[in-house]
């Protein structure tokens, strides 16, 4: 809850309202129309870049704002802002030495990398302004449910339009959330907790080091999407809690008998299972639970047992199964869990012959290579008792399933 004393007054709320309808406004003119009616280049280096400067005059005829540390702290803030960045470009490095690296895509002759450089530089400096603005002018004091909510709004801004309308179904729109929206969430909230203890200057020096590395660097990491929402999400957290630690200690704000109760390395574990939960269940990794409702497959799967499905991401991933693999695959929006008995080839490609193992014959219907979810490679007895339980609420039709 903002205490009064730190609520802002009329002429604070004023500039808020018209810093946030700037911001919108810079937000929904980036938009391929007005590229194409400018010309990608102008759009790029001329049109945006001076919307942002246009930002950085009318911030600078504002009102002061003073971050909550004292002057004698920016050093050590400014240096752990440098150290955290340099930390997530190694991080992501030797991540990229497993997944793999890769060629930059992007141009490096003296001007082009000029240009690209000025036009990010002035929309970094200009949206940590705002933050800065935003943050420092309505509390002097932690406030993680302000912090959340900037965060939310720079990180809604920070996608266009027409990113968010290309997502096409919720497969899509998981994979954004997970190696897209929520790893920028997340930088976001530590850039805001940067901004309240600092001010702008370590939130750029921040974000300014890692695209700054990513636009000049010839190689990039390649980073499979799984890898790069894990330490996208992550370690600005890790990164947040670590540094909050240093600094109330640096600056004095907790006693050292408080020390022991609150632990960082405990909030990263919880954070850290808890999104590999999530995941899992929502079927980010190439694994994925399903819950058995049927007595089909029994002896081996019975109704309530979890089992395990490897996902068939290739066709060639389809062609390497074989009789006596046990898949799921897709029927009249049922999910159906079967042995493959024989498979076929006609003018029509691949066909799957599956029979339950406890049916008395096989499936009437065979099963086409693009209804097929992946393979059983692992059943988990009675876990998912639970959710059956819920679902049977819910009278889901199984006329599909054949027994």
């Amino acid at each position: 809850m903002i205490k009064r004393e730190y609520l802002p007054t009329k002429s604070s709320k004023k500039n808020f309202l018209i810093l946030i309808i700037t911001l919108l406004t810079i937000y929904f003119l980036d938009n391929k129309f007005l590229a194409s009616f400018f010309g990608s280049q102008v759009f790029m280096y001329i049109f945006k870049p001076s919307l942002w400067i246009g930002i950085l005059i009318l911030i600078w005829f504002y009102p002061r704002v003073r971050p909550s540390e004292k002057l004698r702290f920016r050093g050590f803030t400014n240096w752990w802002a440098f150290n955290f960045a340099i930390i997530y470009i190694v991080l992501t490095y030797m991540a990229g030495l497993v997944d793999g690296l890769g060629k930059s895509p992007y141009v490096h002759d003296p001007v082009t990398l000029a240009s690209n450089l000025f036009a990010v530089g002035v929309a970094i400096v200009g949206r940590e302004l705002i933050r800065n603005y935003l943050i420092n002018t309505l509390t002097k004091k932690e406030n993680y449910t302000l912090f959340i909510l900037v965060a939310l709004l720079m990180t809604i801004t920070s996608f266009s339009v027409n990113r968010y309308m290309n997502i096409a179904n919720f497969q899509e729109g998981v994979i954004f959330t997970a190696h897209y929206f929520a790893p920028e969430f997340s930088q976001n909230i530590f850039l805001s907790y940067l901004v309240f203890i600092g001010g702008p200057i370590p939130a750029i020096i921040y974000i300014g080091i890692l695209h700054s590395v990513h636009w000049i660097s010839p190689v990039l990491p390649d980073l499979k999407w799984i890898t790069s929402a894990f330490i996208g999400v992550l370690y600005p957290l890790f990164a947040l809690m670590i540094f909050e630690d240093m600094y109330n200690k640096e600056s004095k704000k907790v006693k050292k008998s408080h020390d022991k109760e609150e632990s960082p390395i405990g909030w990263i574990v919880t954070s850290m299972v808890s999104i590999l939960i999530v995941w899992f269940a929502v079927g980010v990794f190439p694994i994925y639970p399903s819950v058995i409702a049927t007595g089909s497959m029994e002896p081996m799967i019975y109704p309530g047992d979890v089992i395990l499905v490897y996902k068939a991401q290739s066709m060639g991933d389809i062609e390497e199964l074989k009789v006596g693999d046990i898949i799921q695959f897709k029927r009249d929006r049922i999910l159906i869990s079967h042995r493959i008995m024989e498979i076929k080839e006609n003018e029509e490609g691949l066909l799957y012959k599956t029979k339950g193992d406890n049916n008395s014959g096989p499936d009437s219907d065979l099963v086409k290579p693009e209804d097929i979810k992946g393979k059983i490679v692992k059943v988990v007895p009675k876990i998912g008792v639970p959710t059956l339980l819920i679902k049977q609420d819910k009278k889901s039709r199984l006329e599909g399933i054949e027994f």
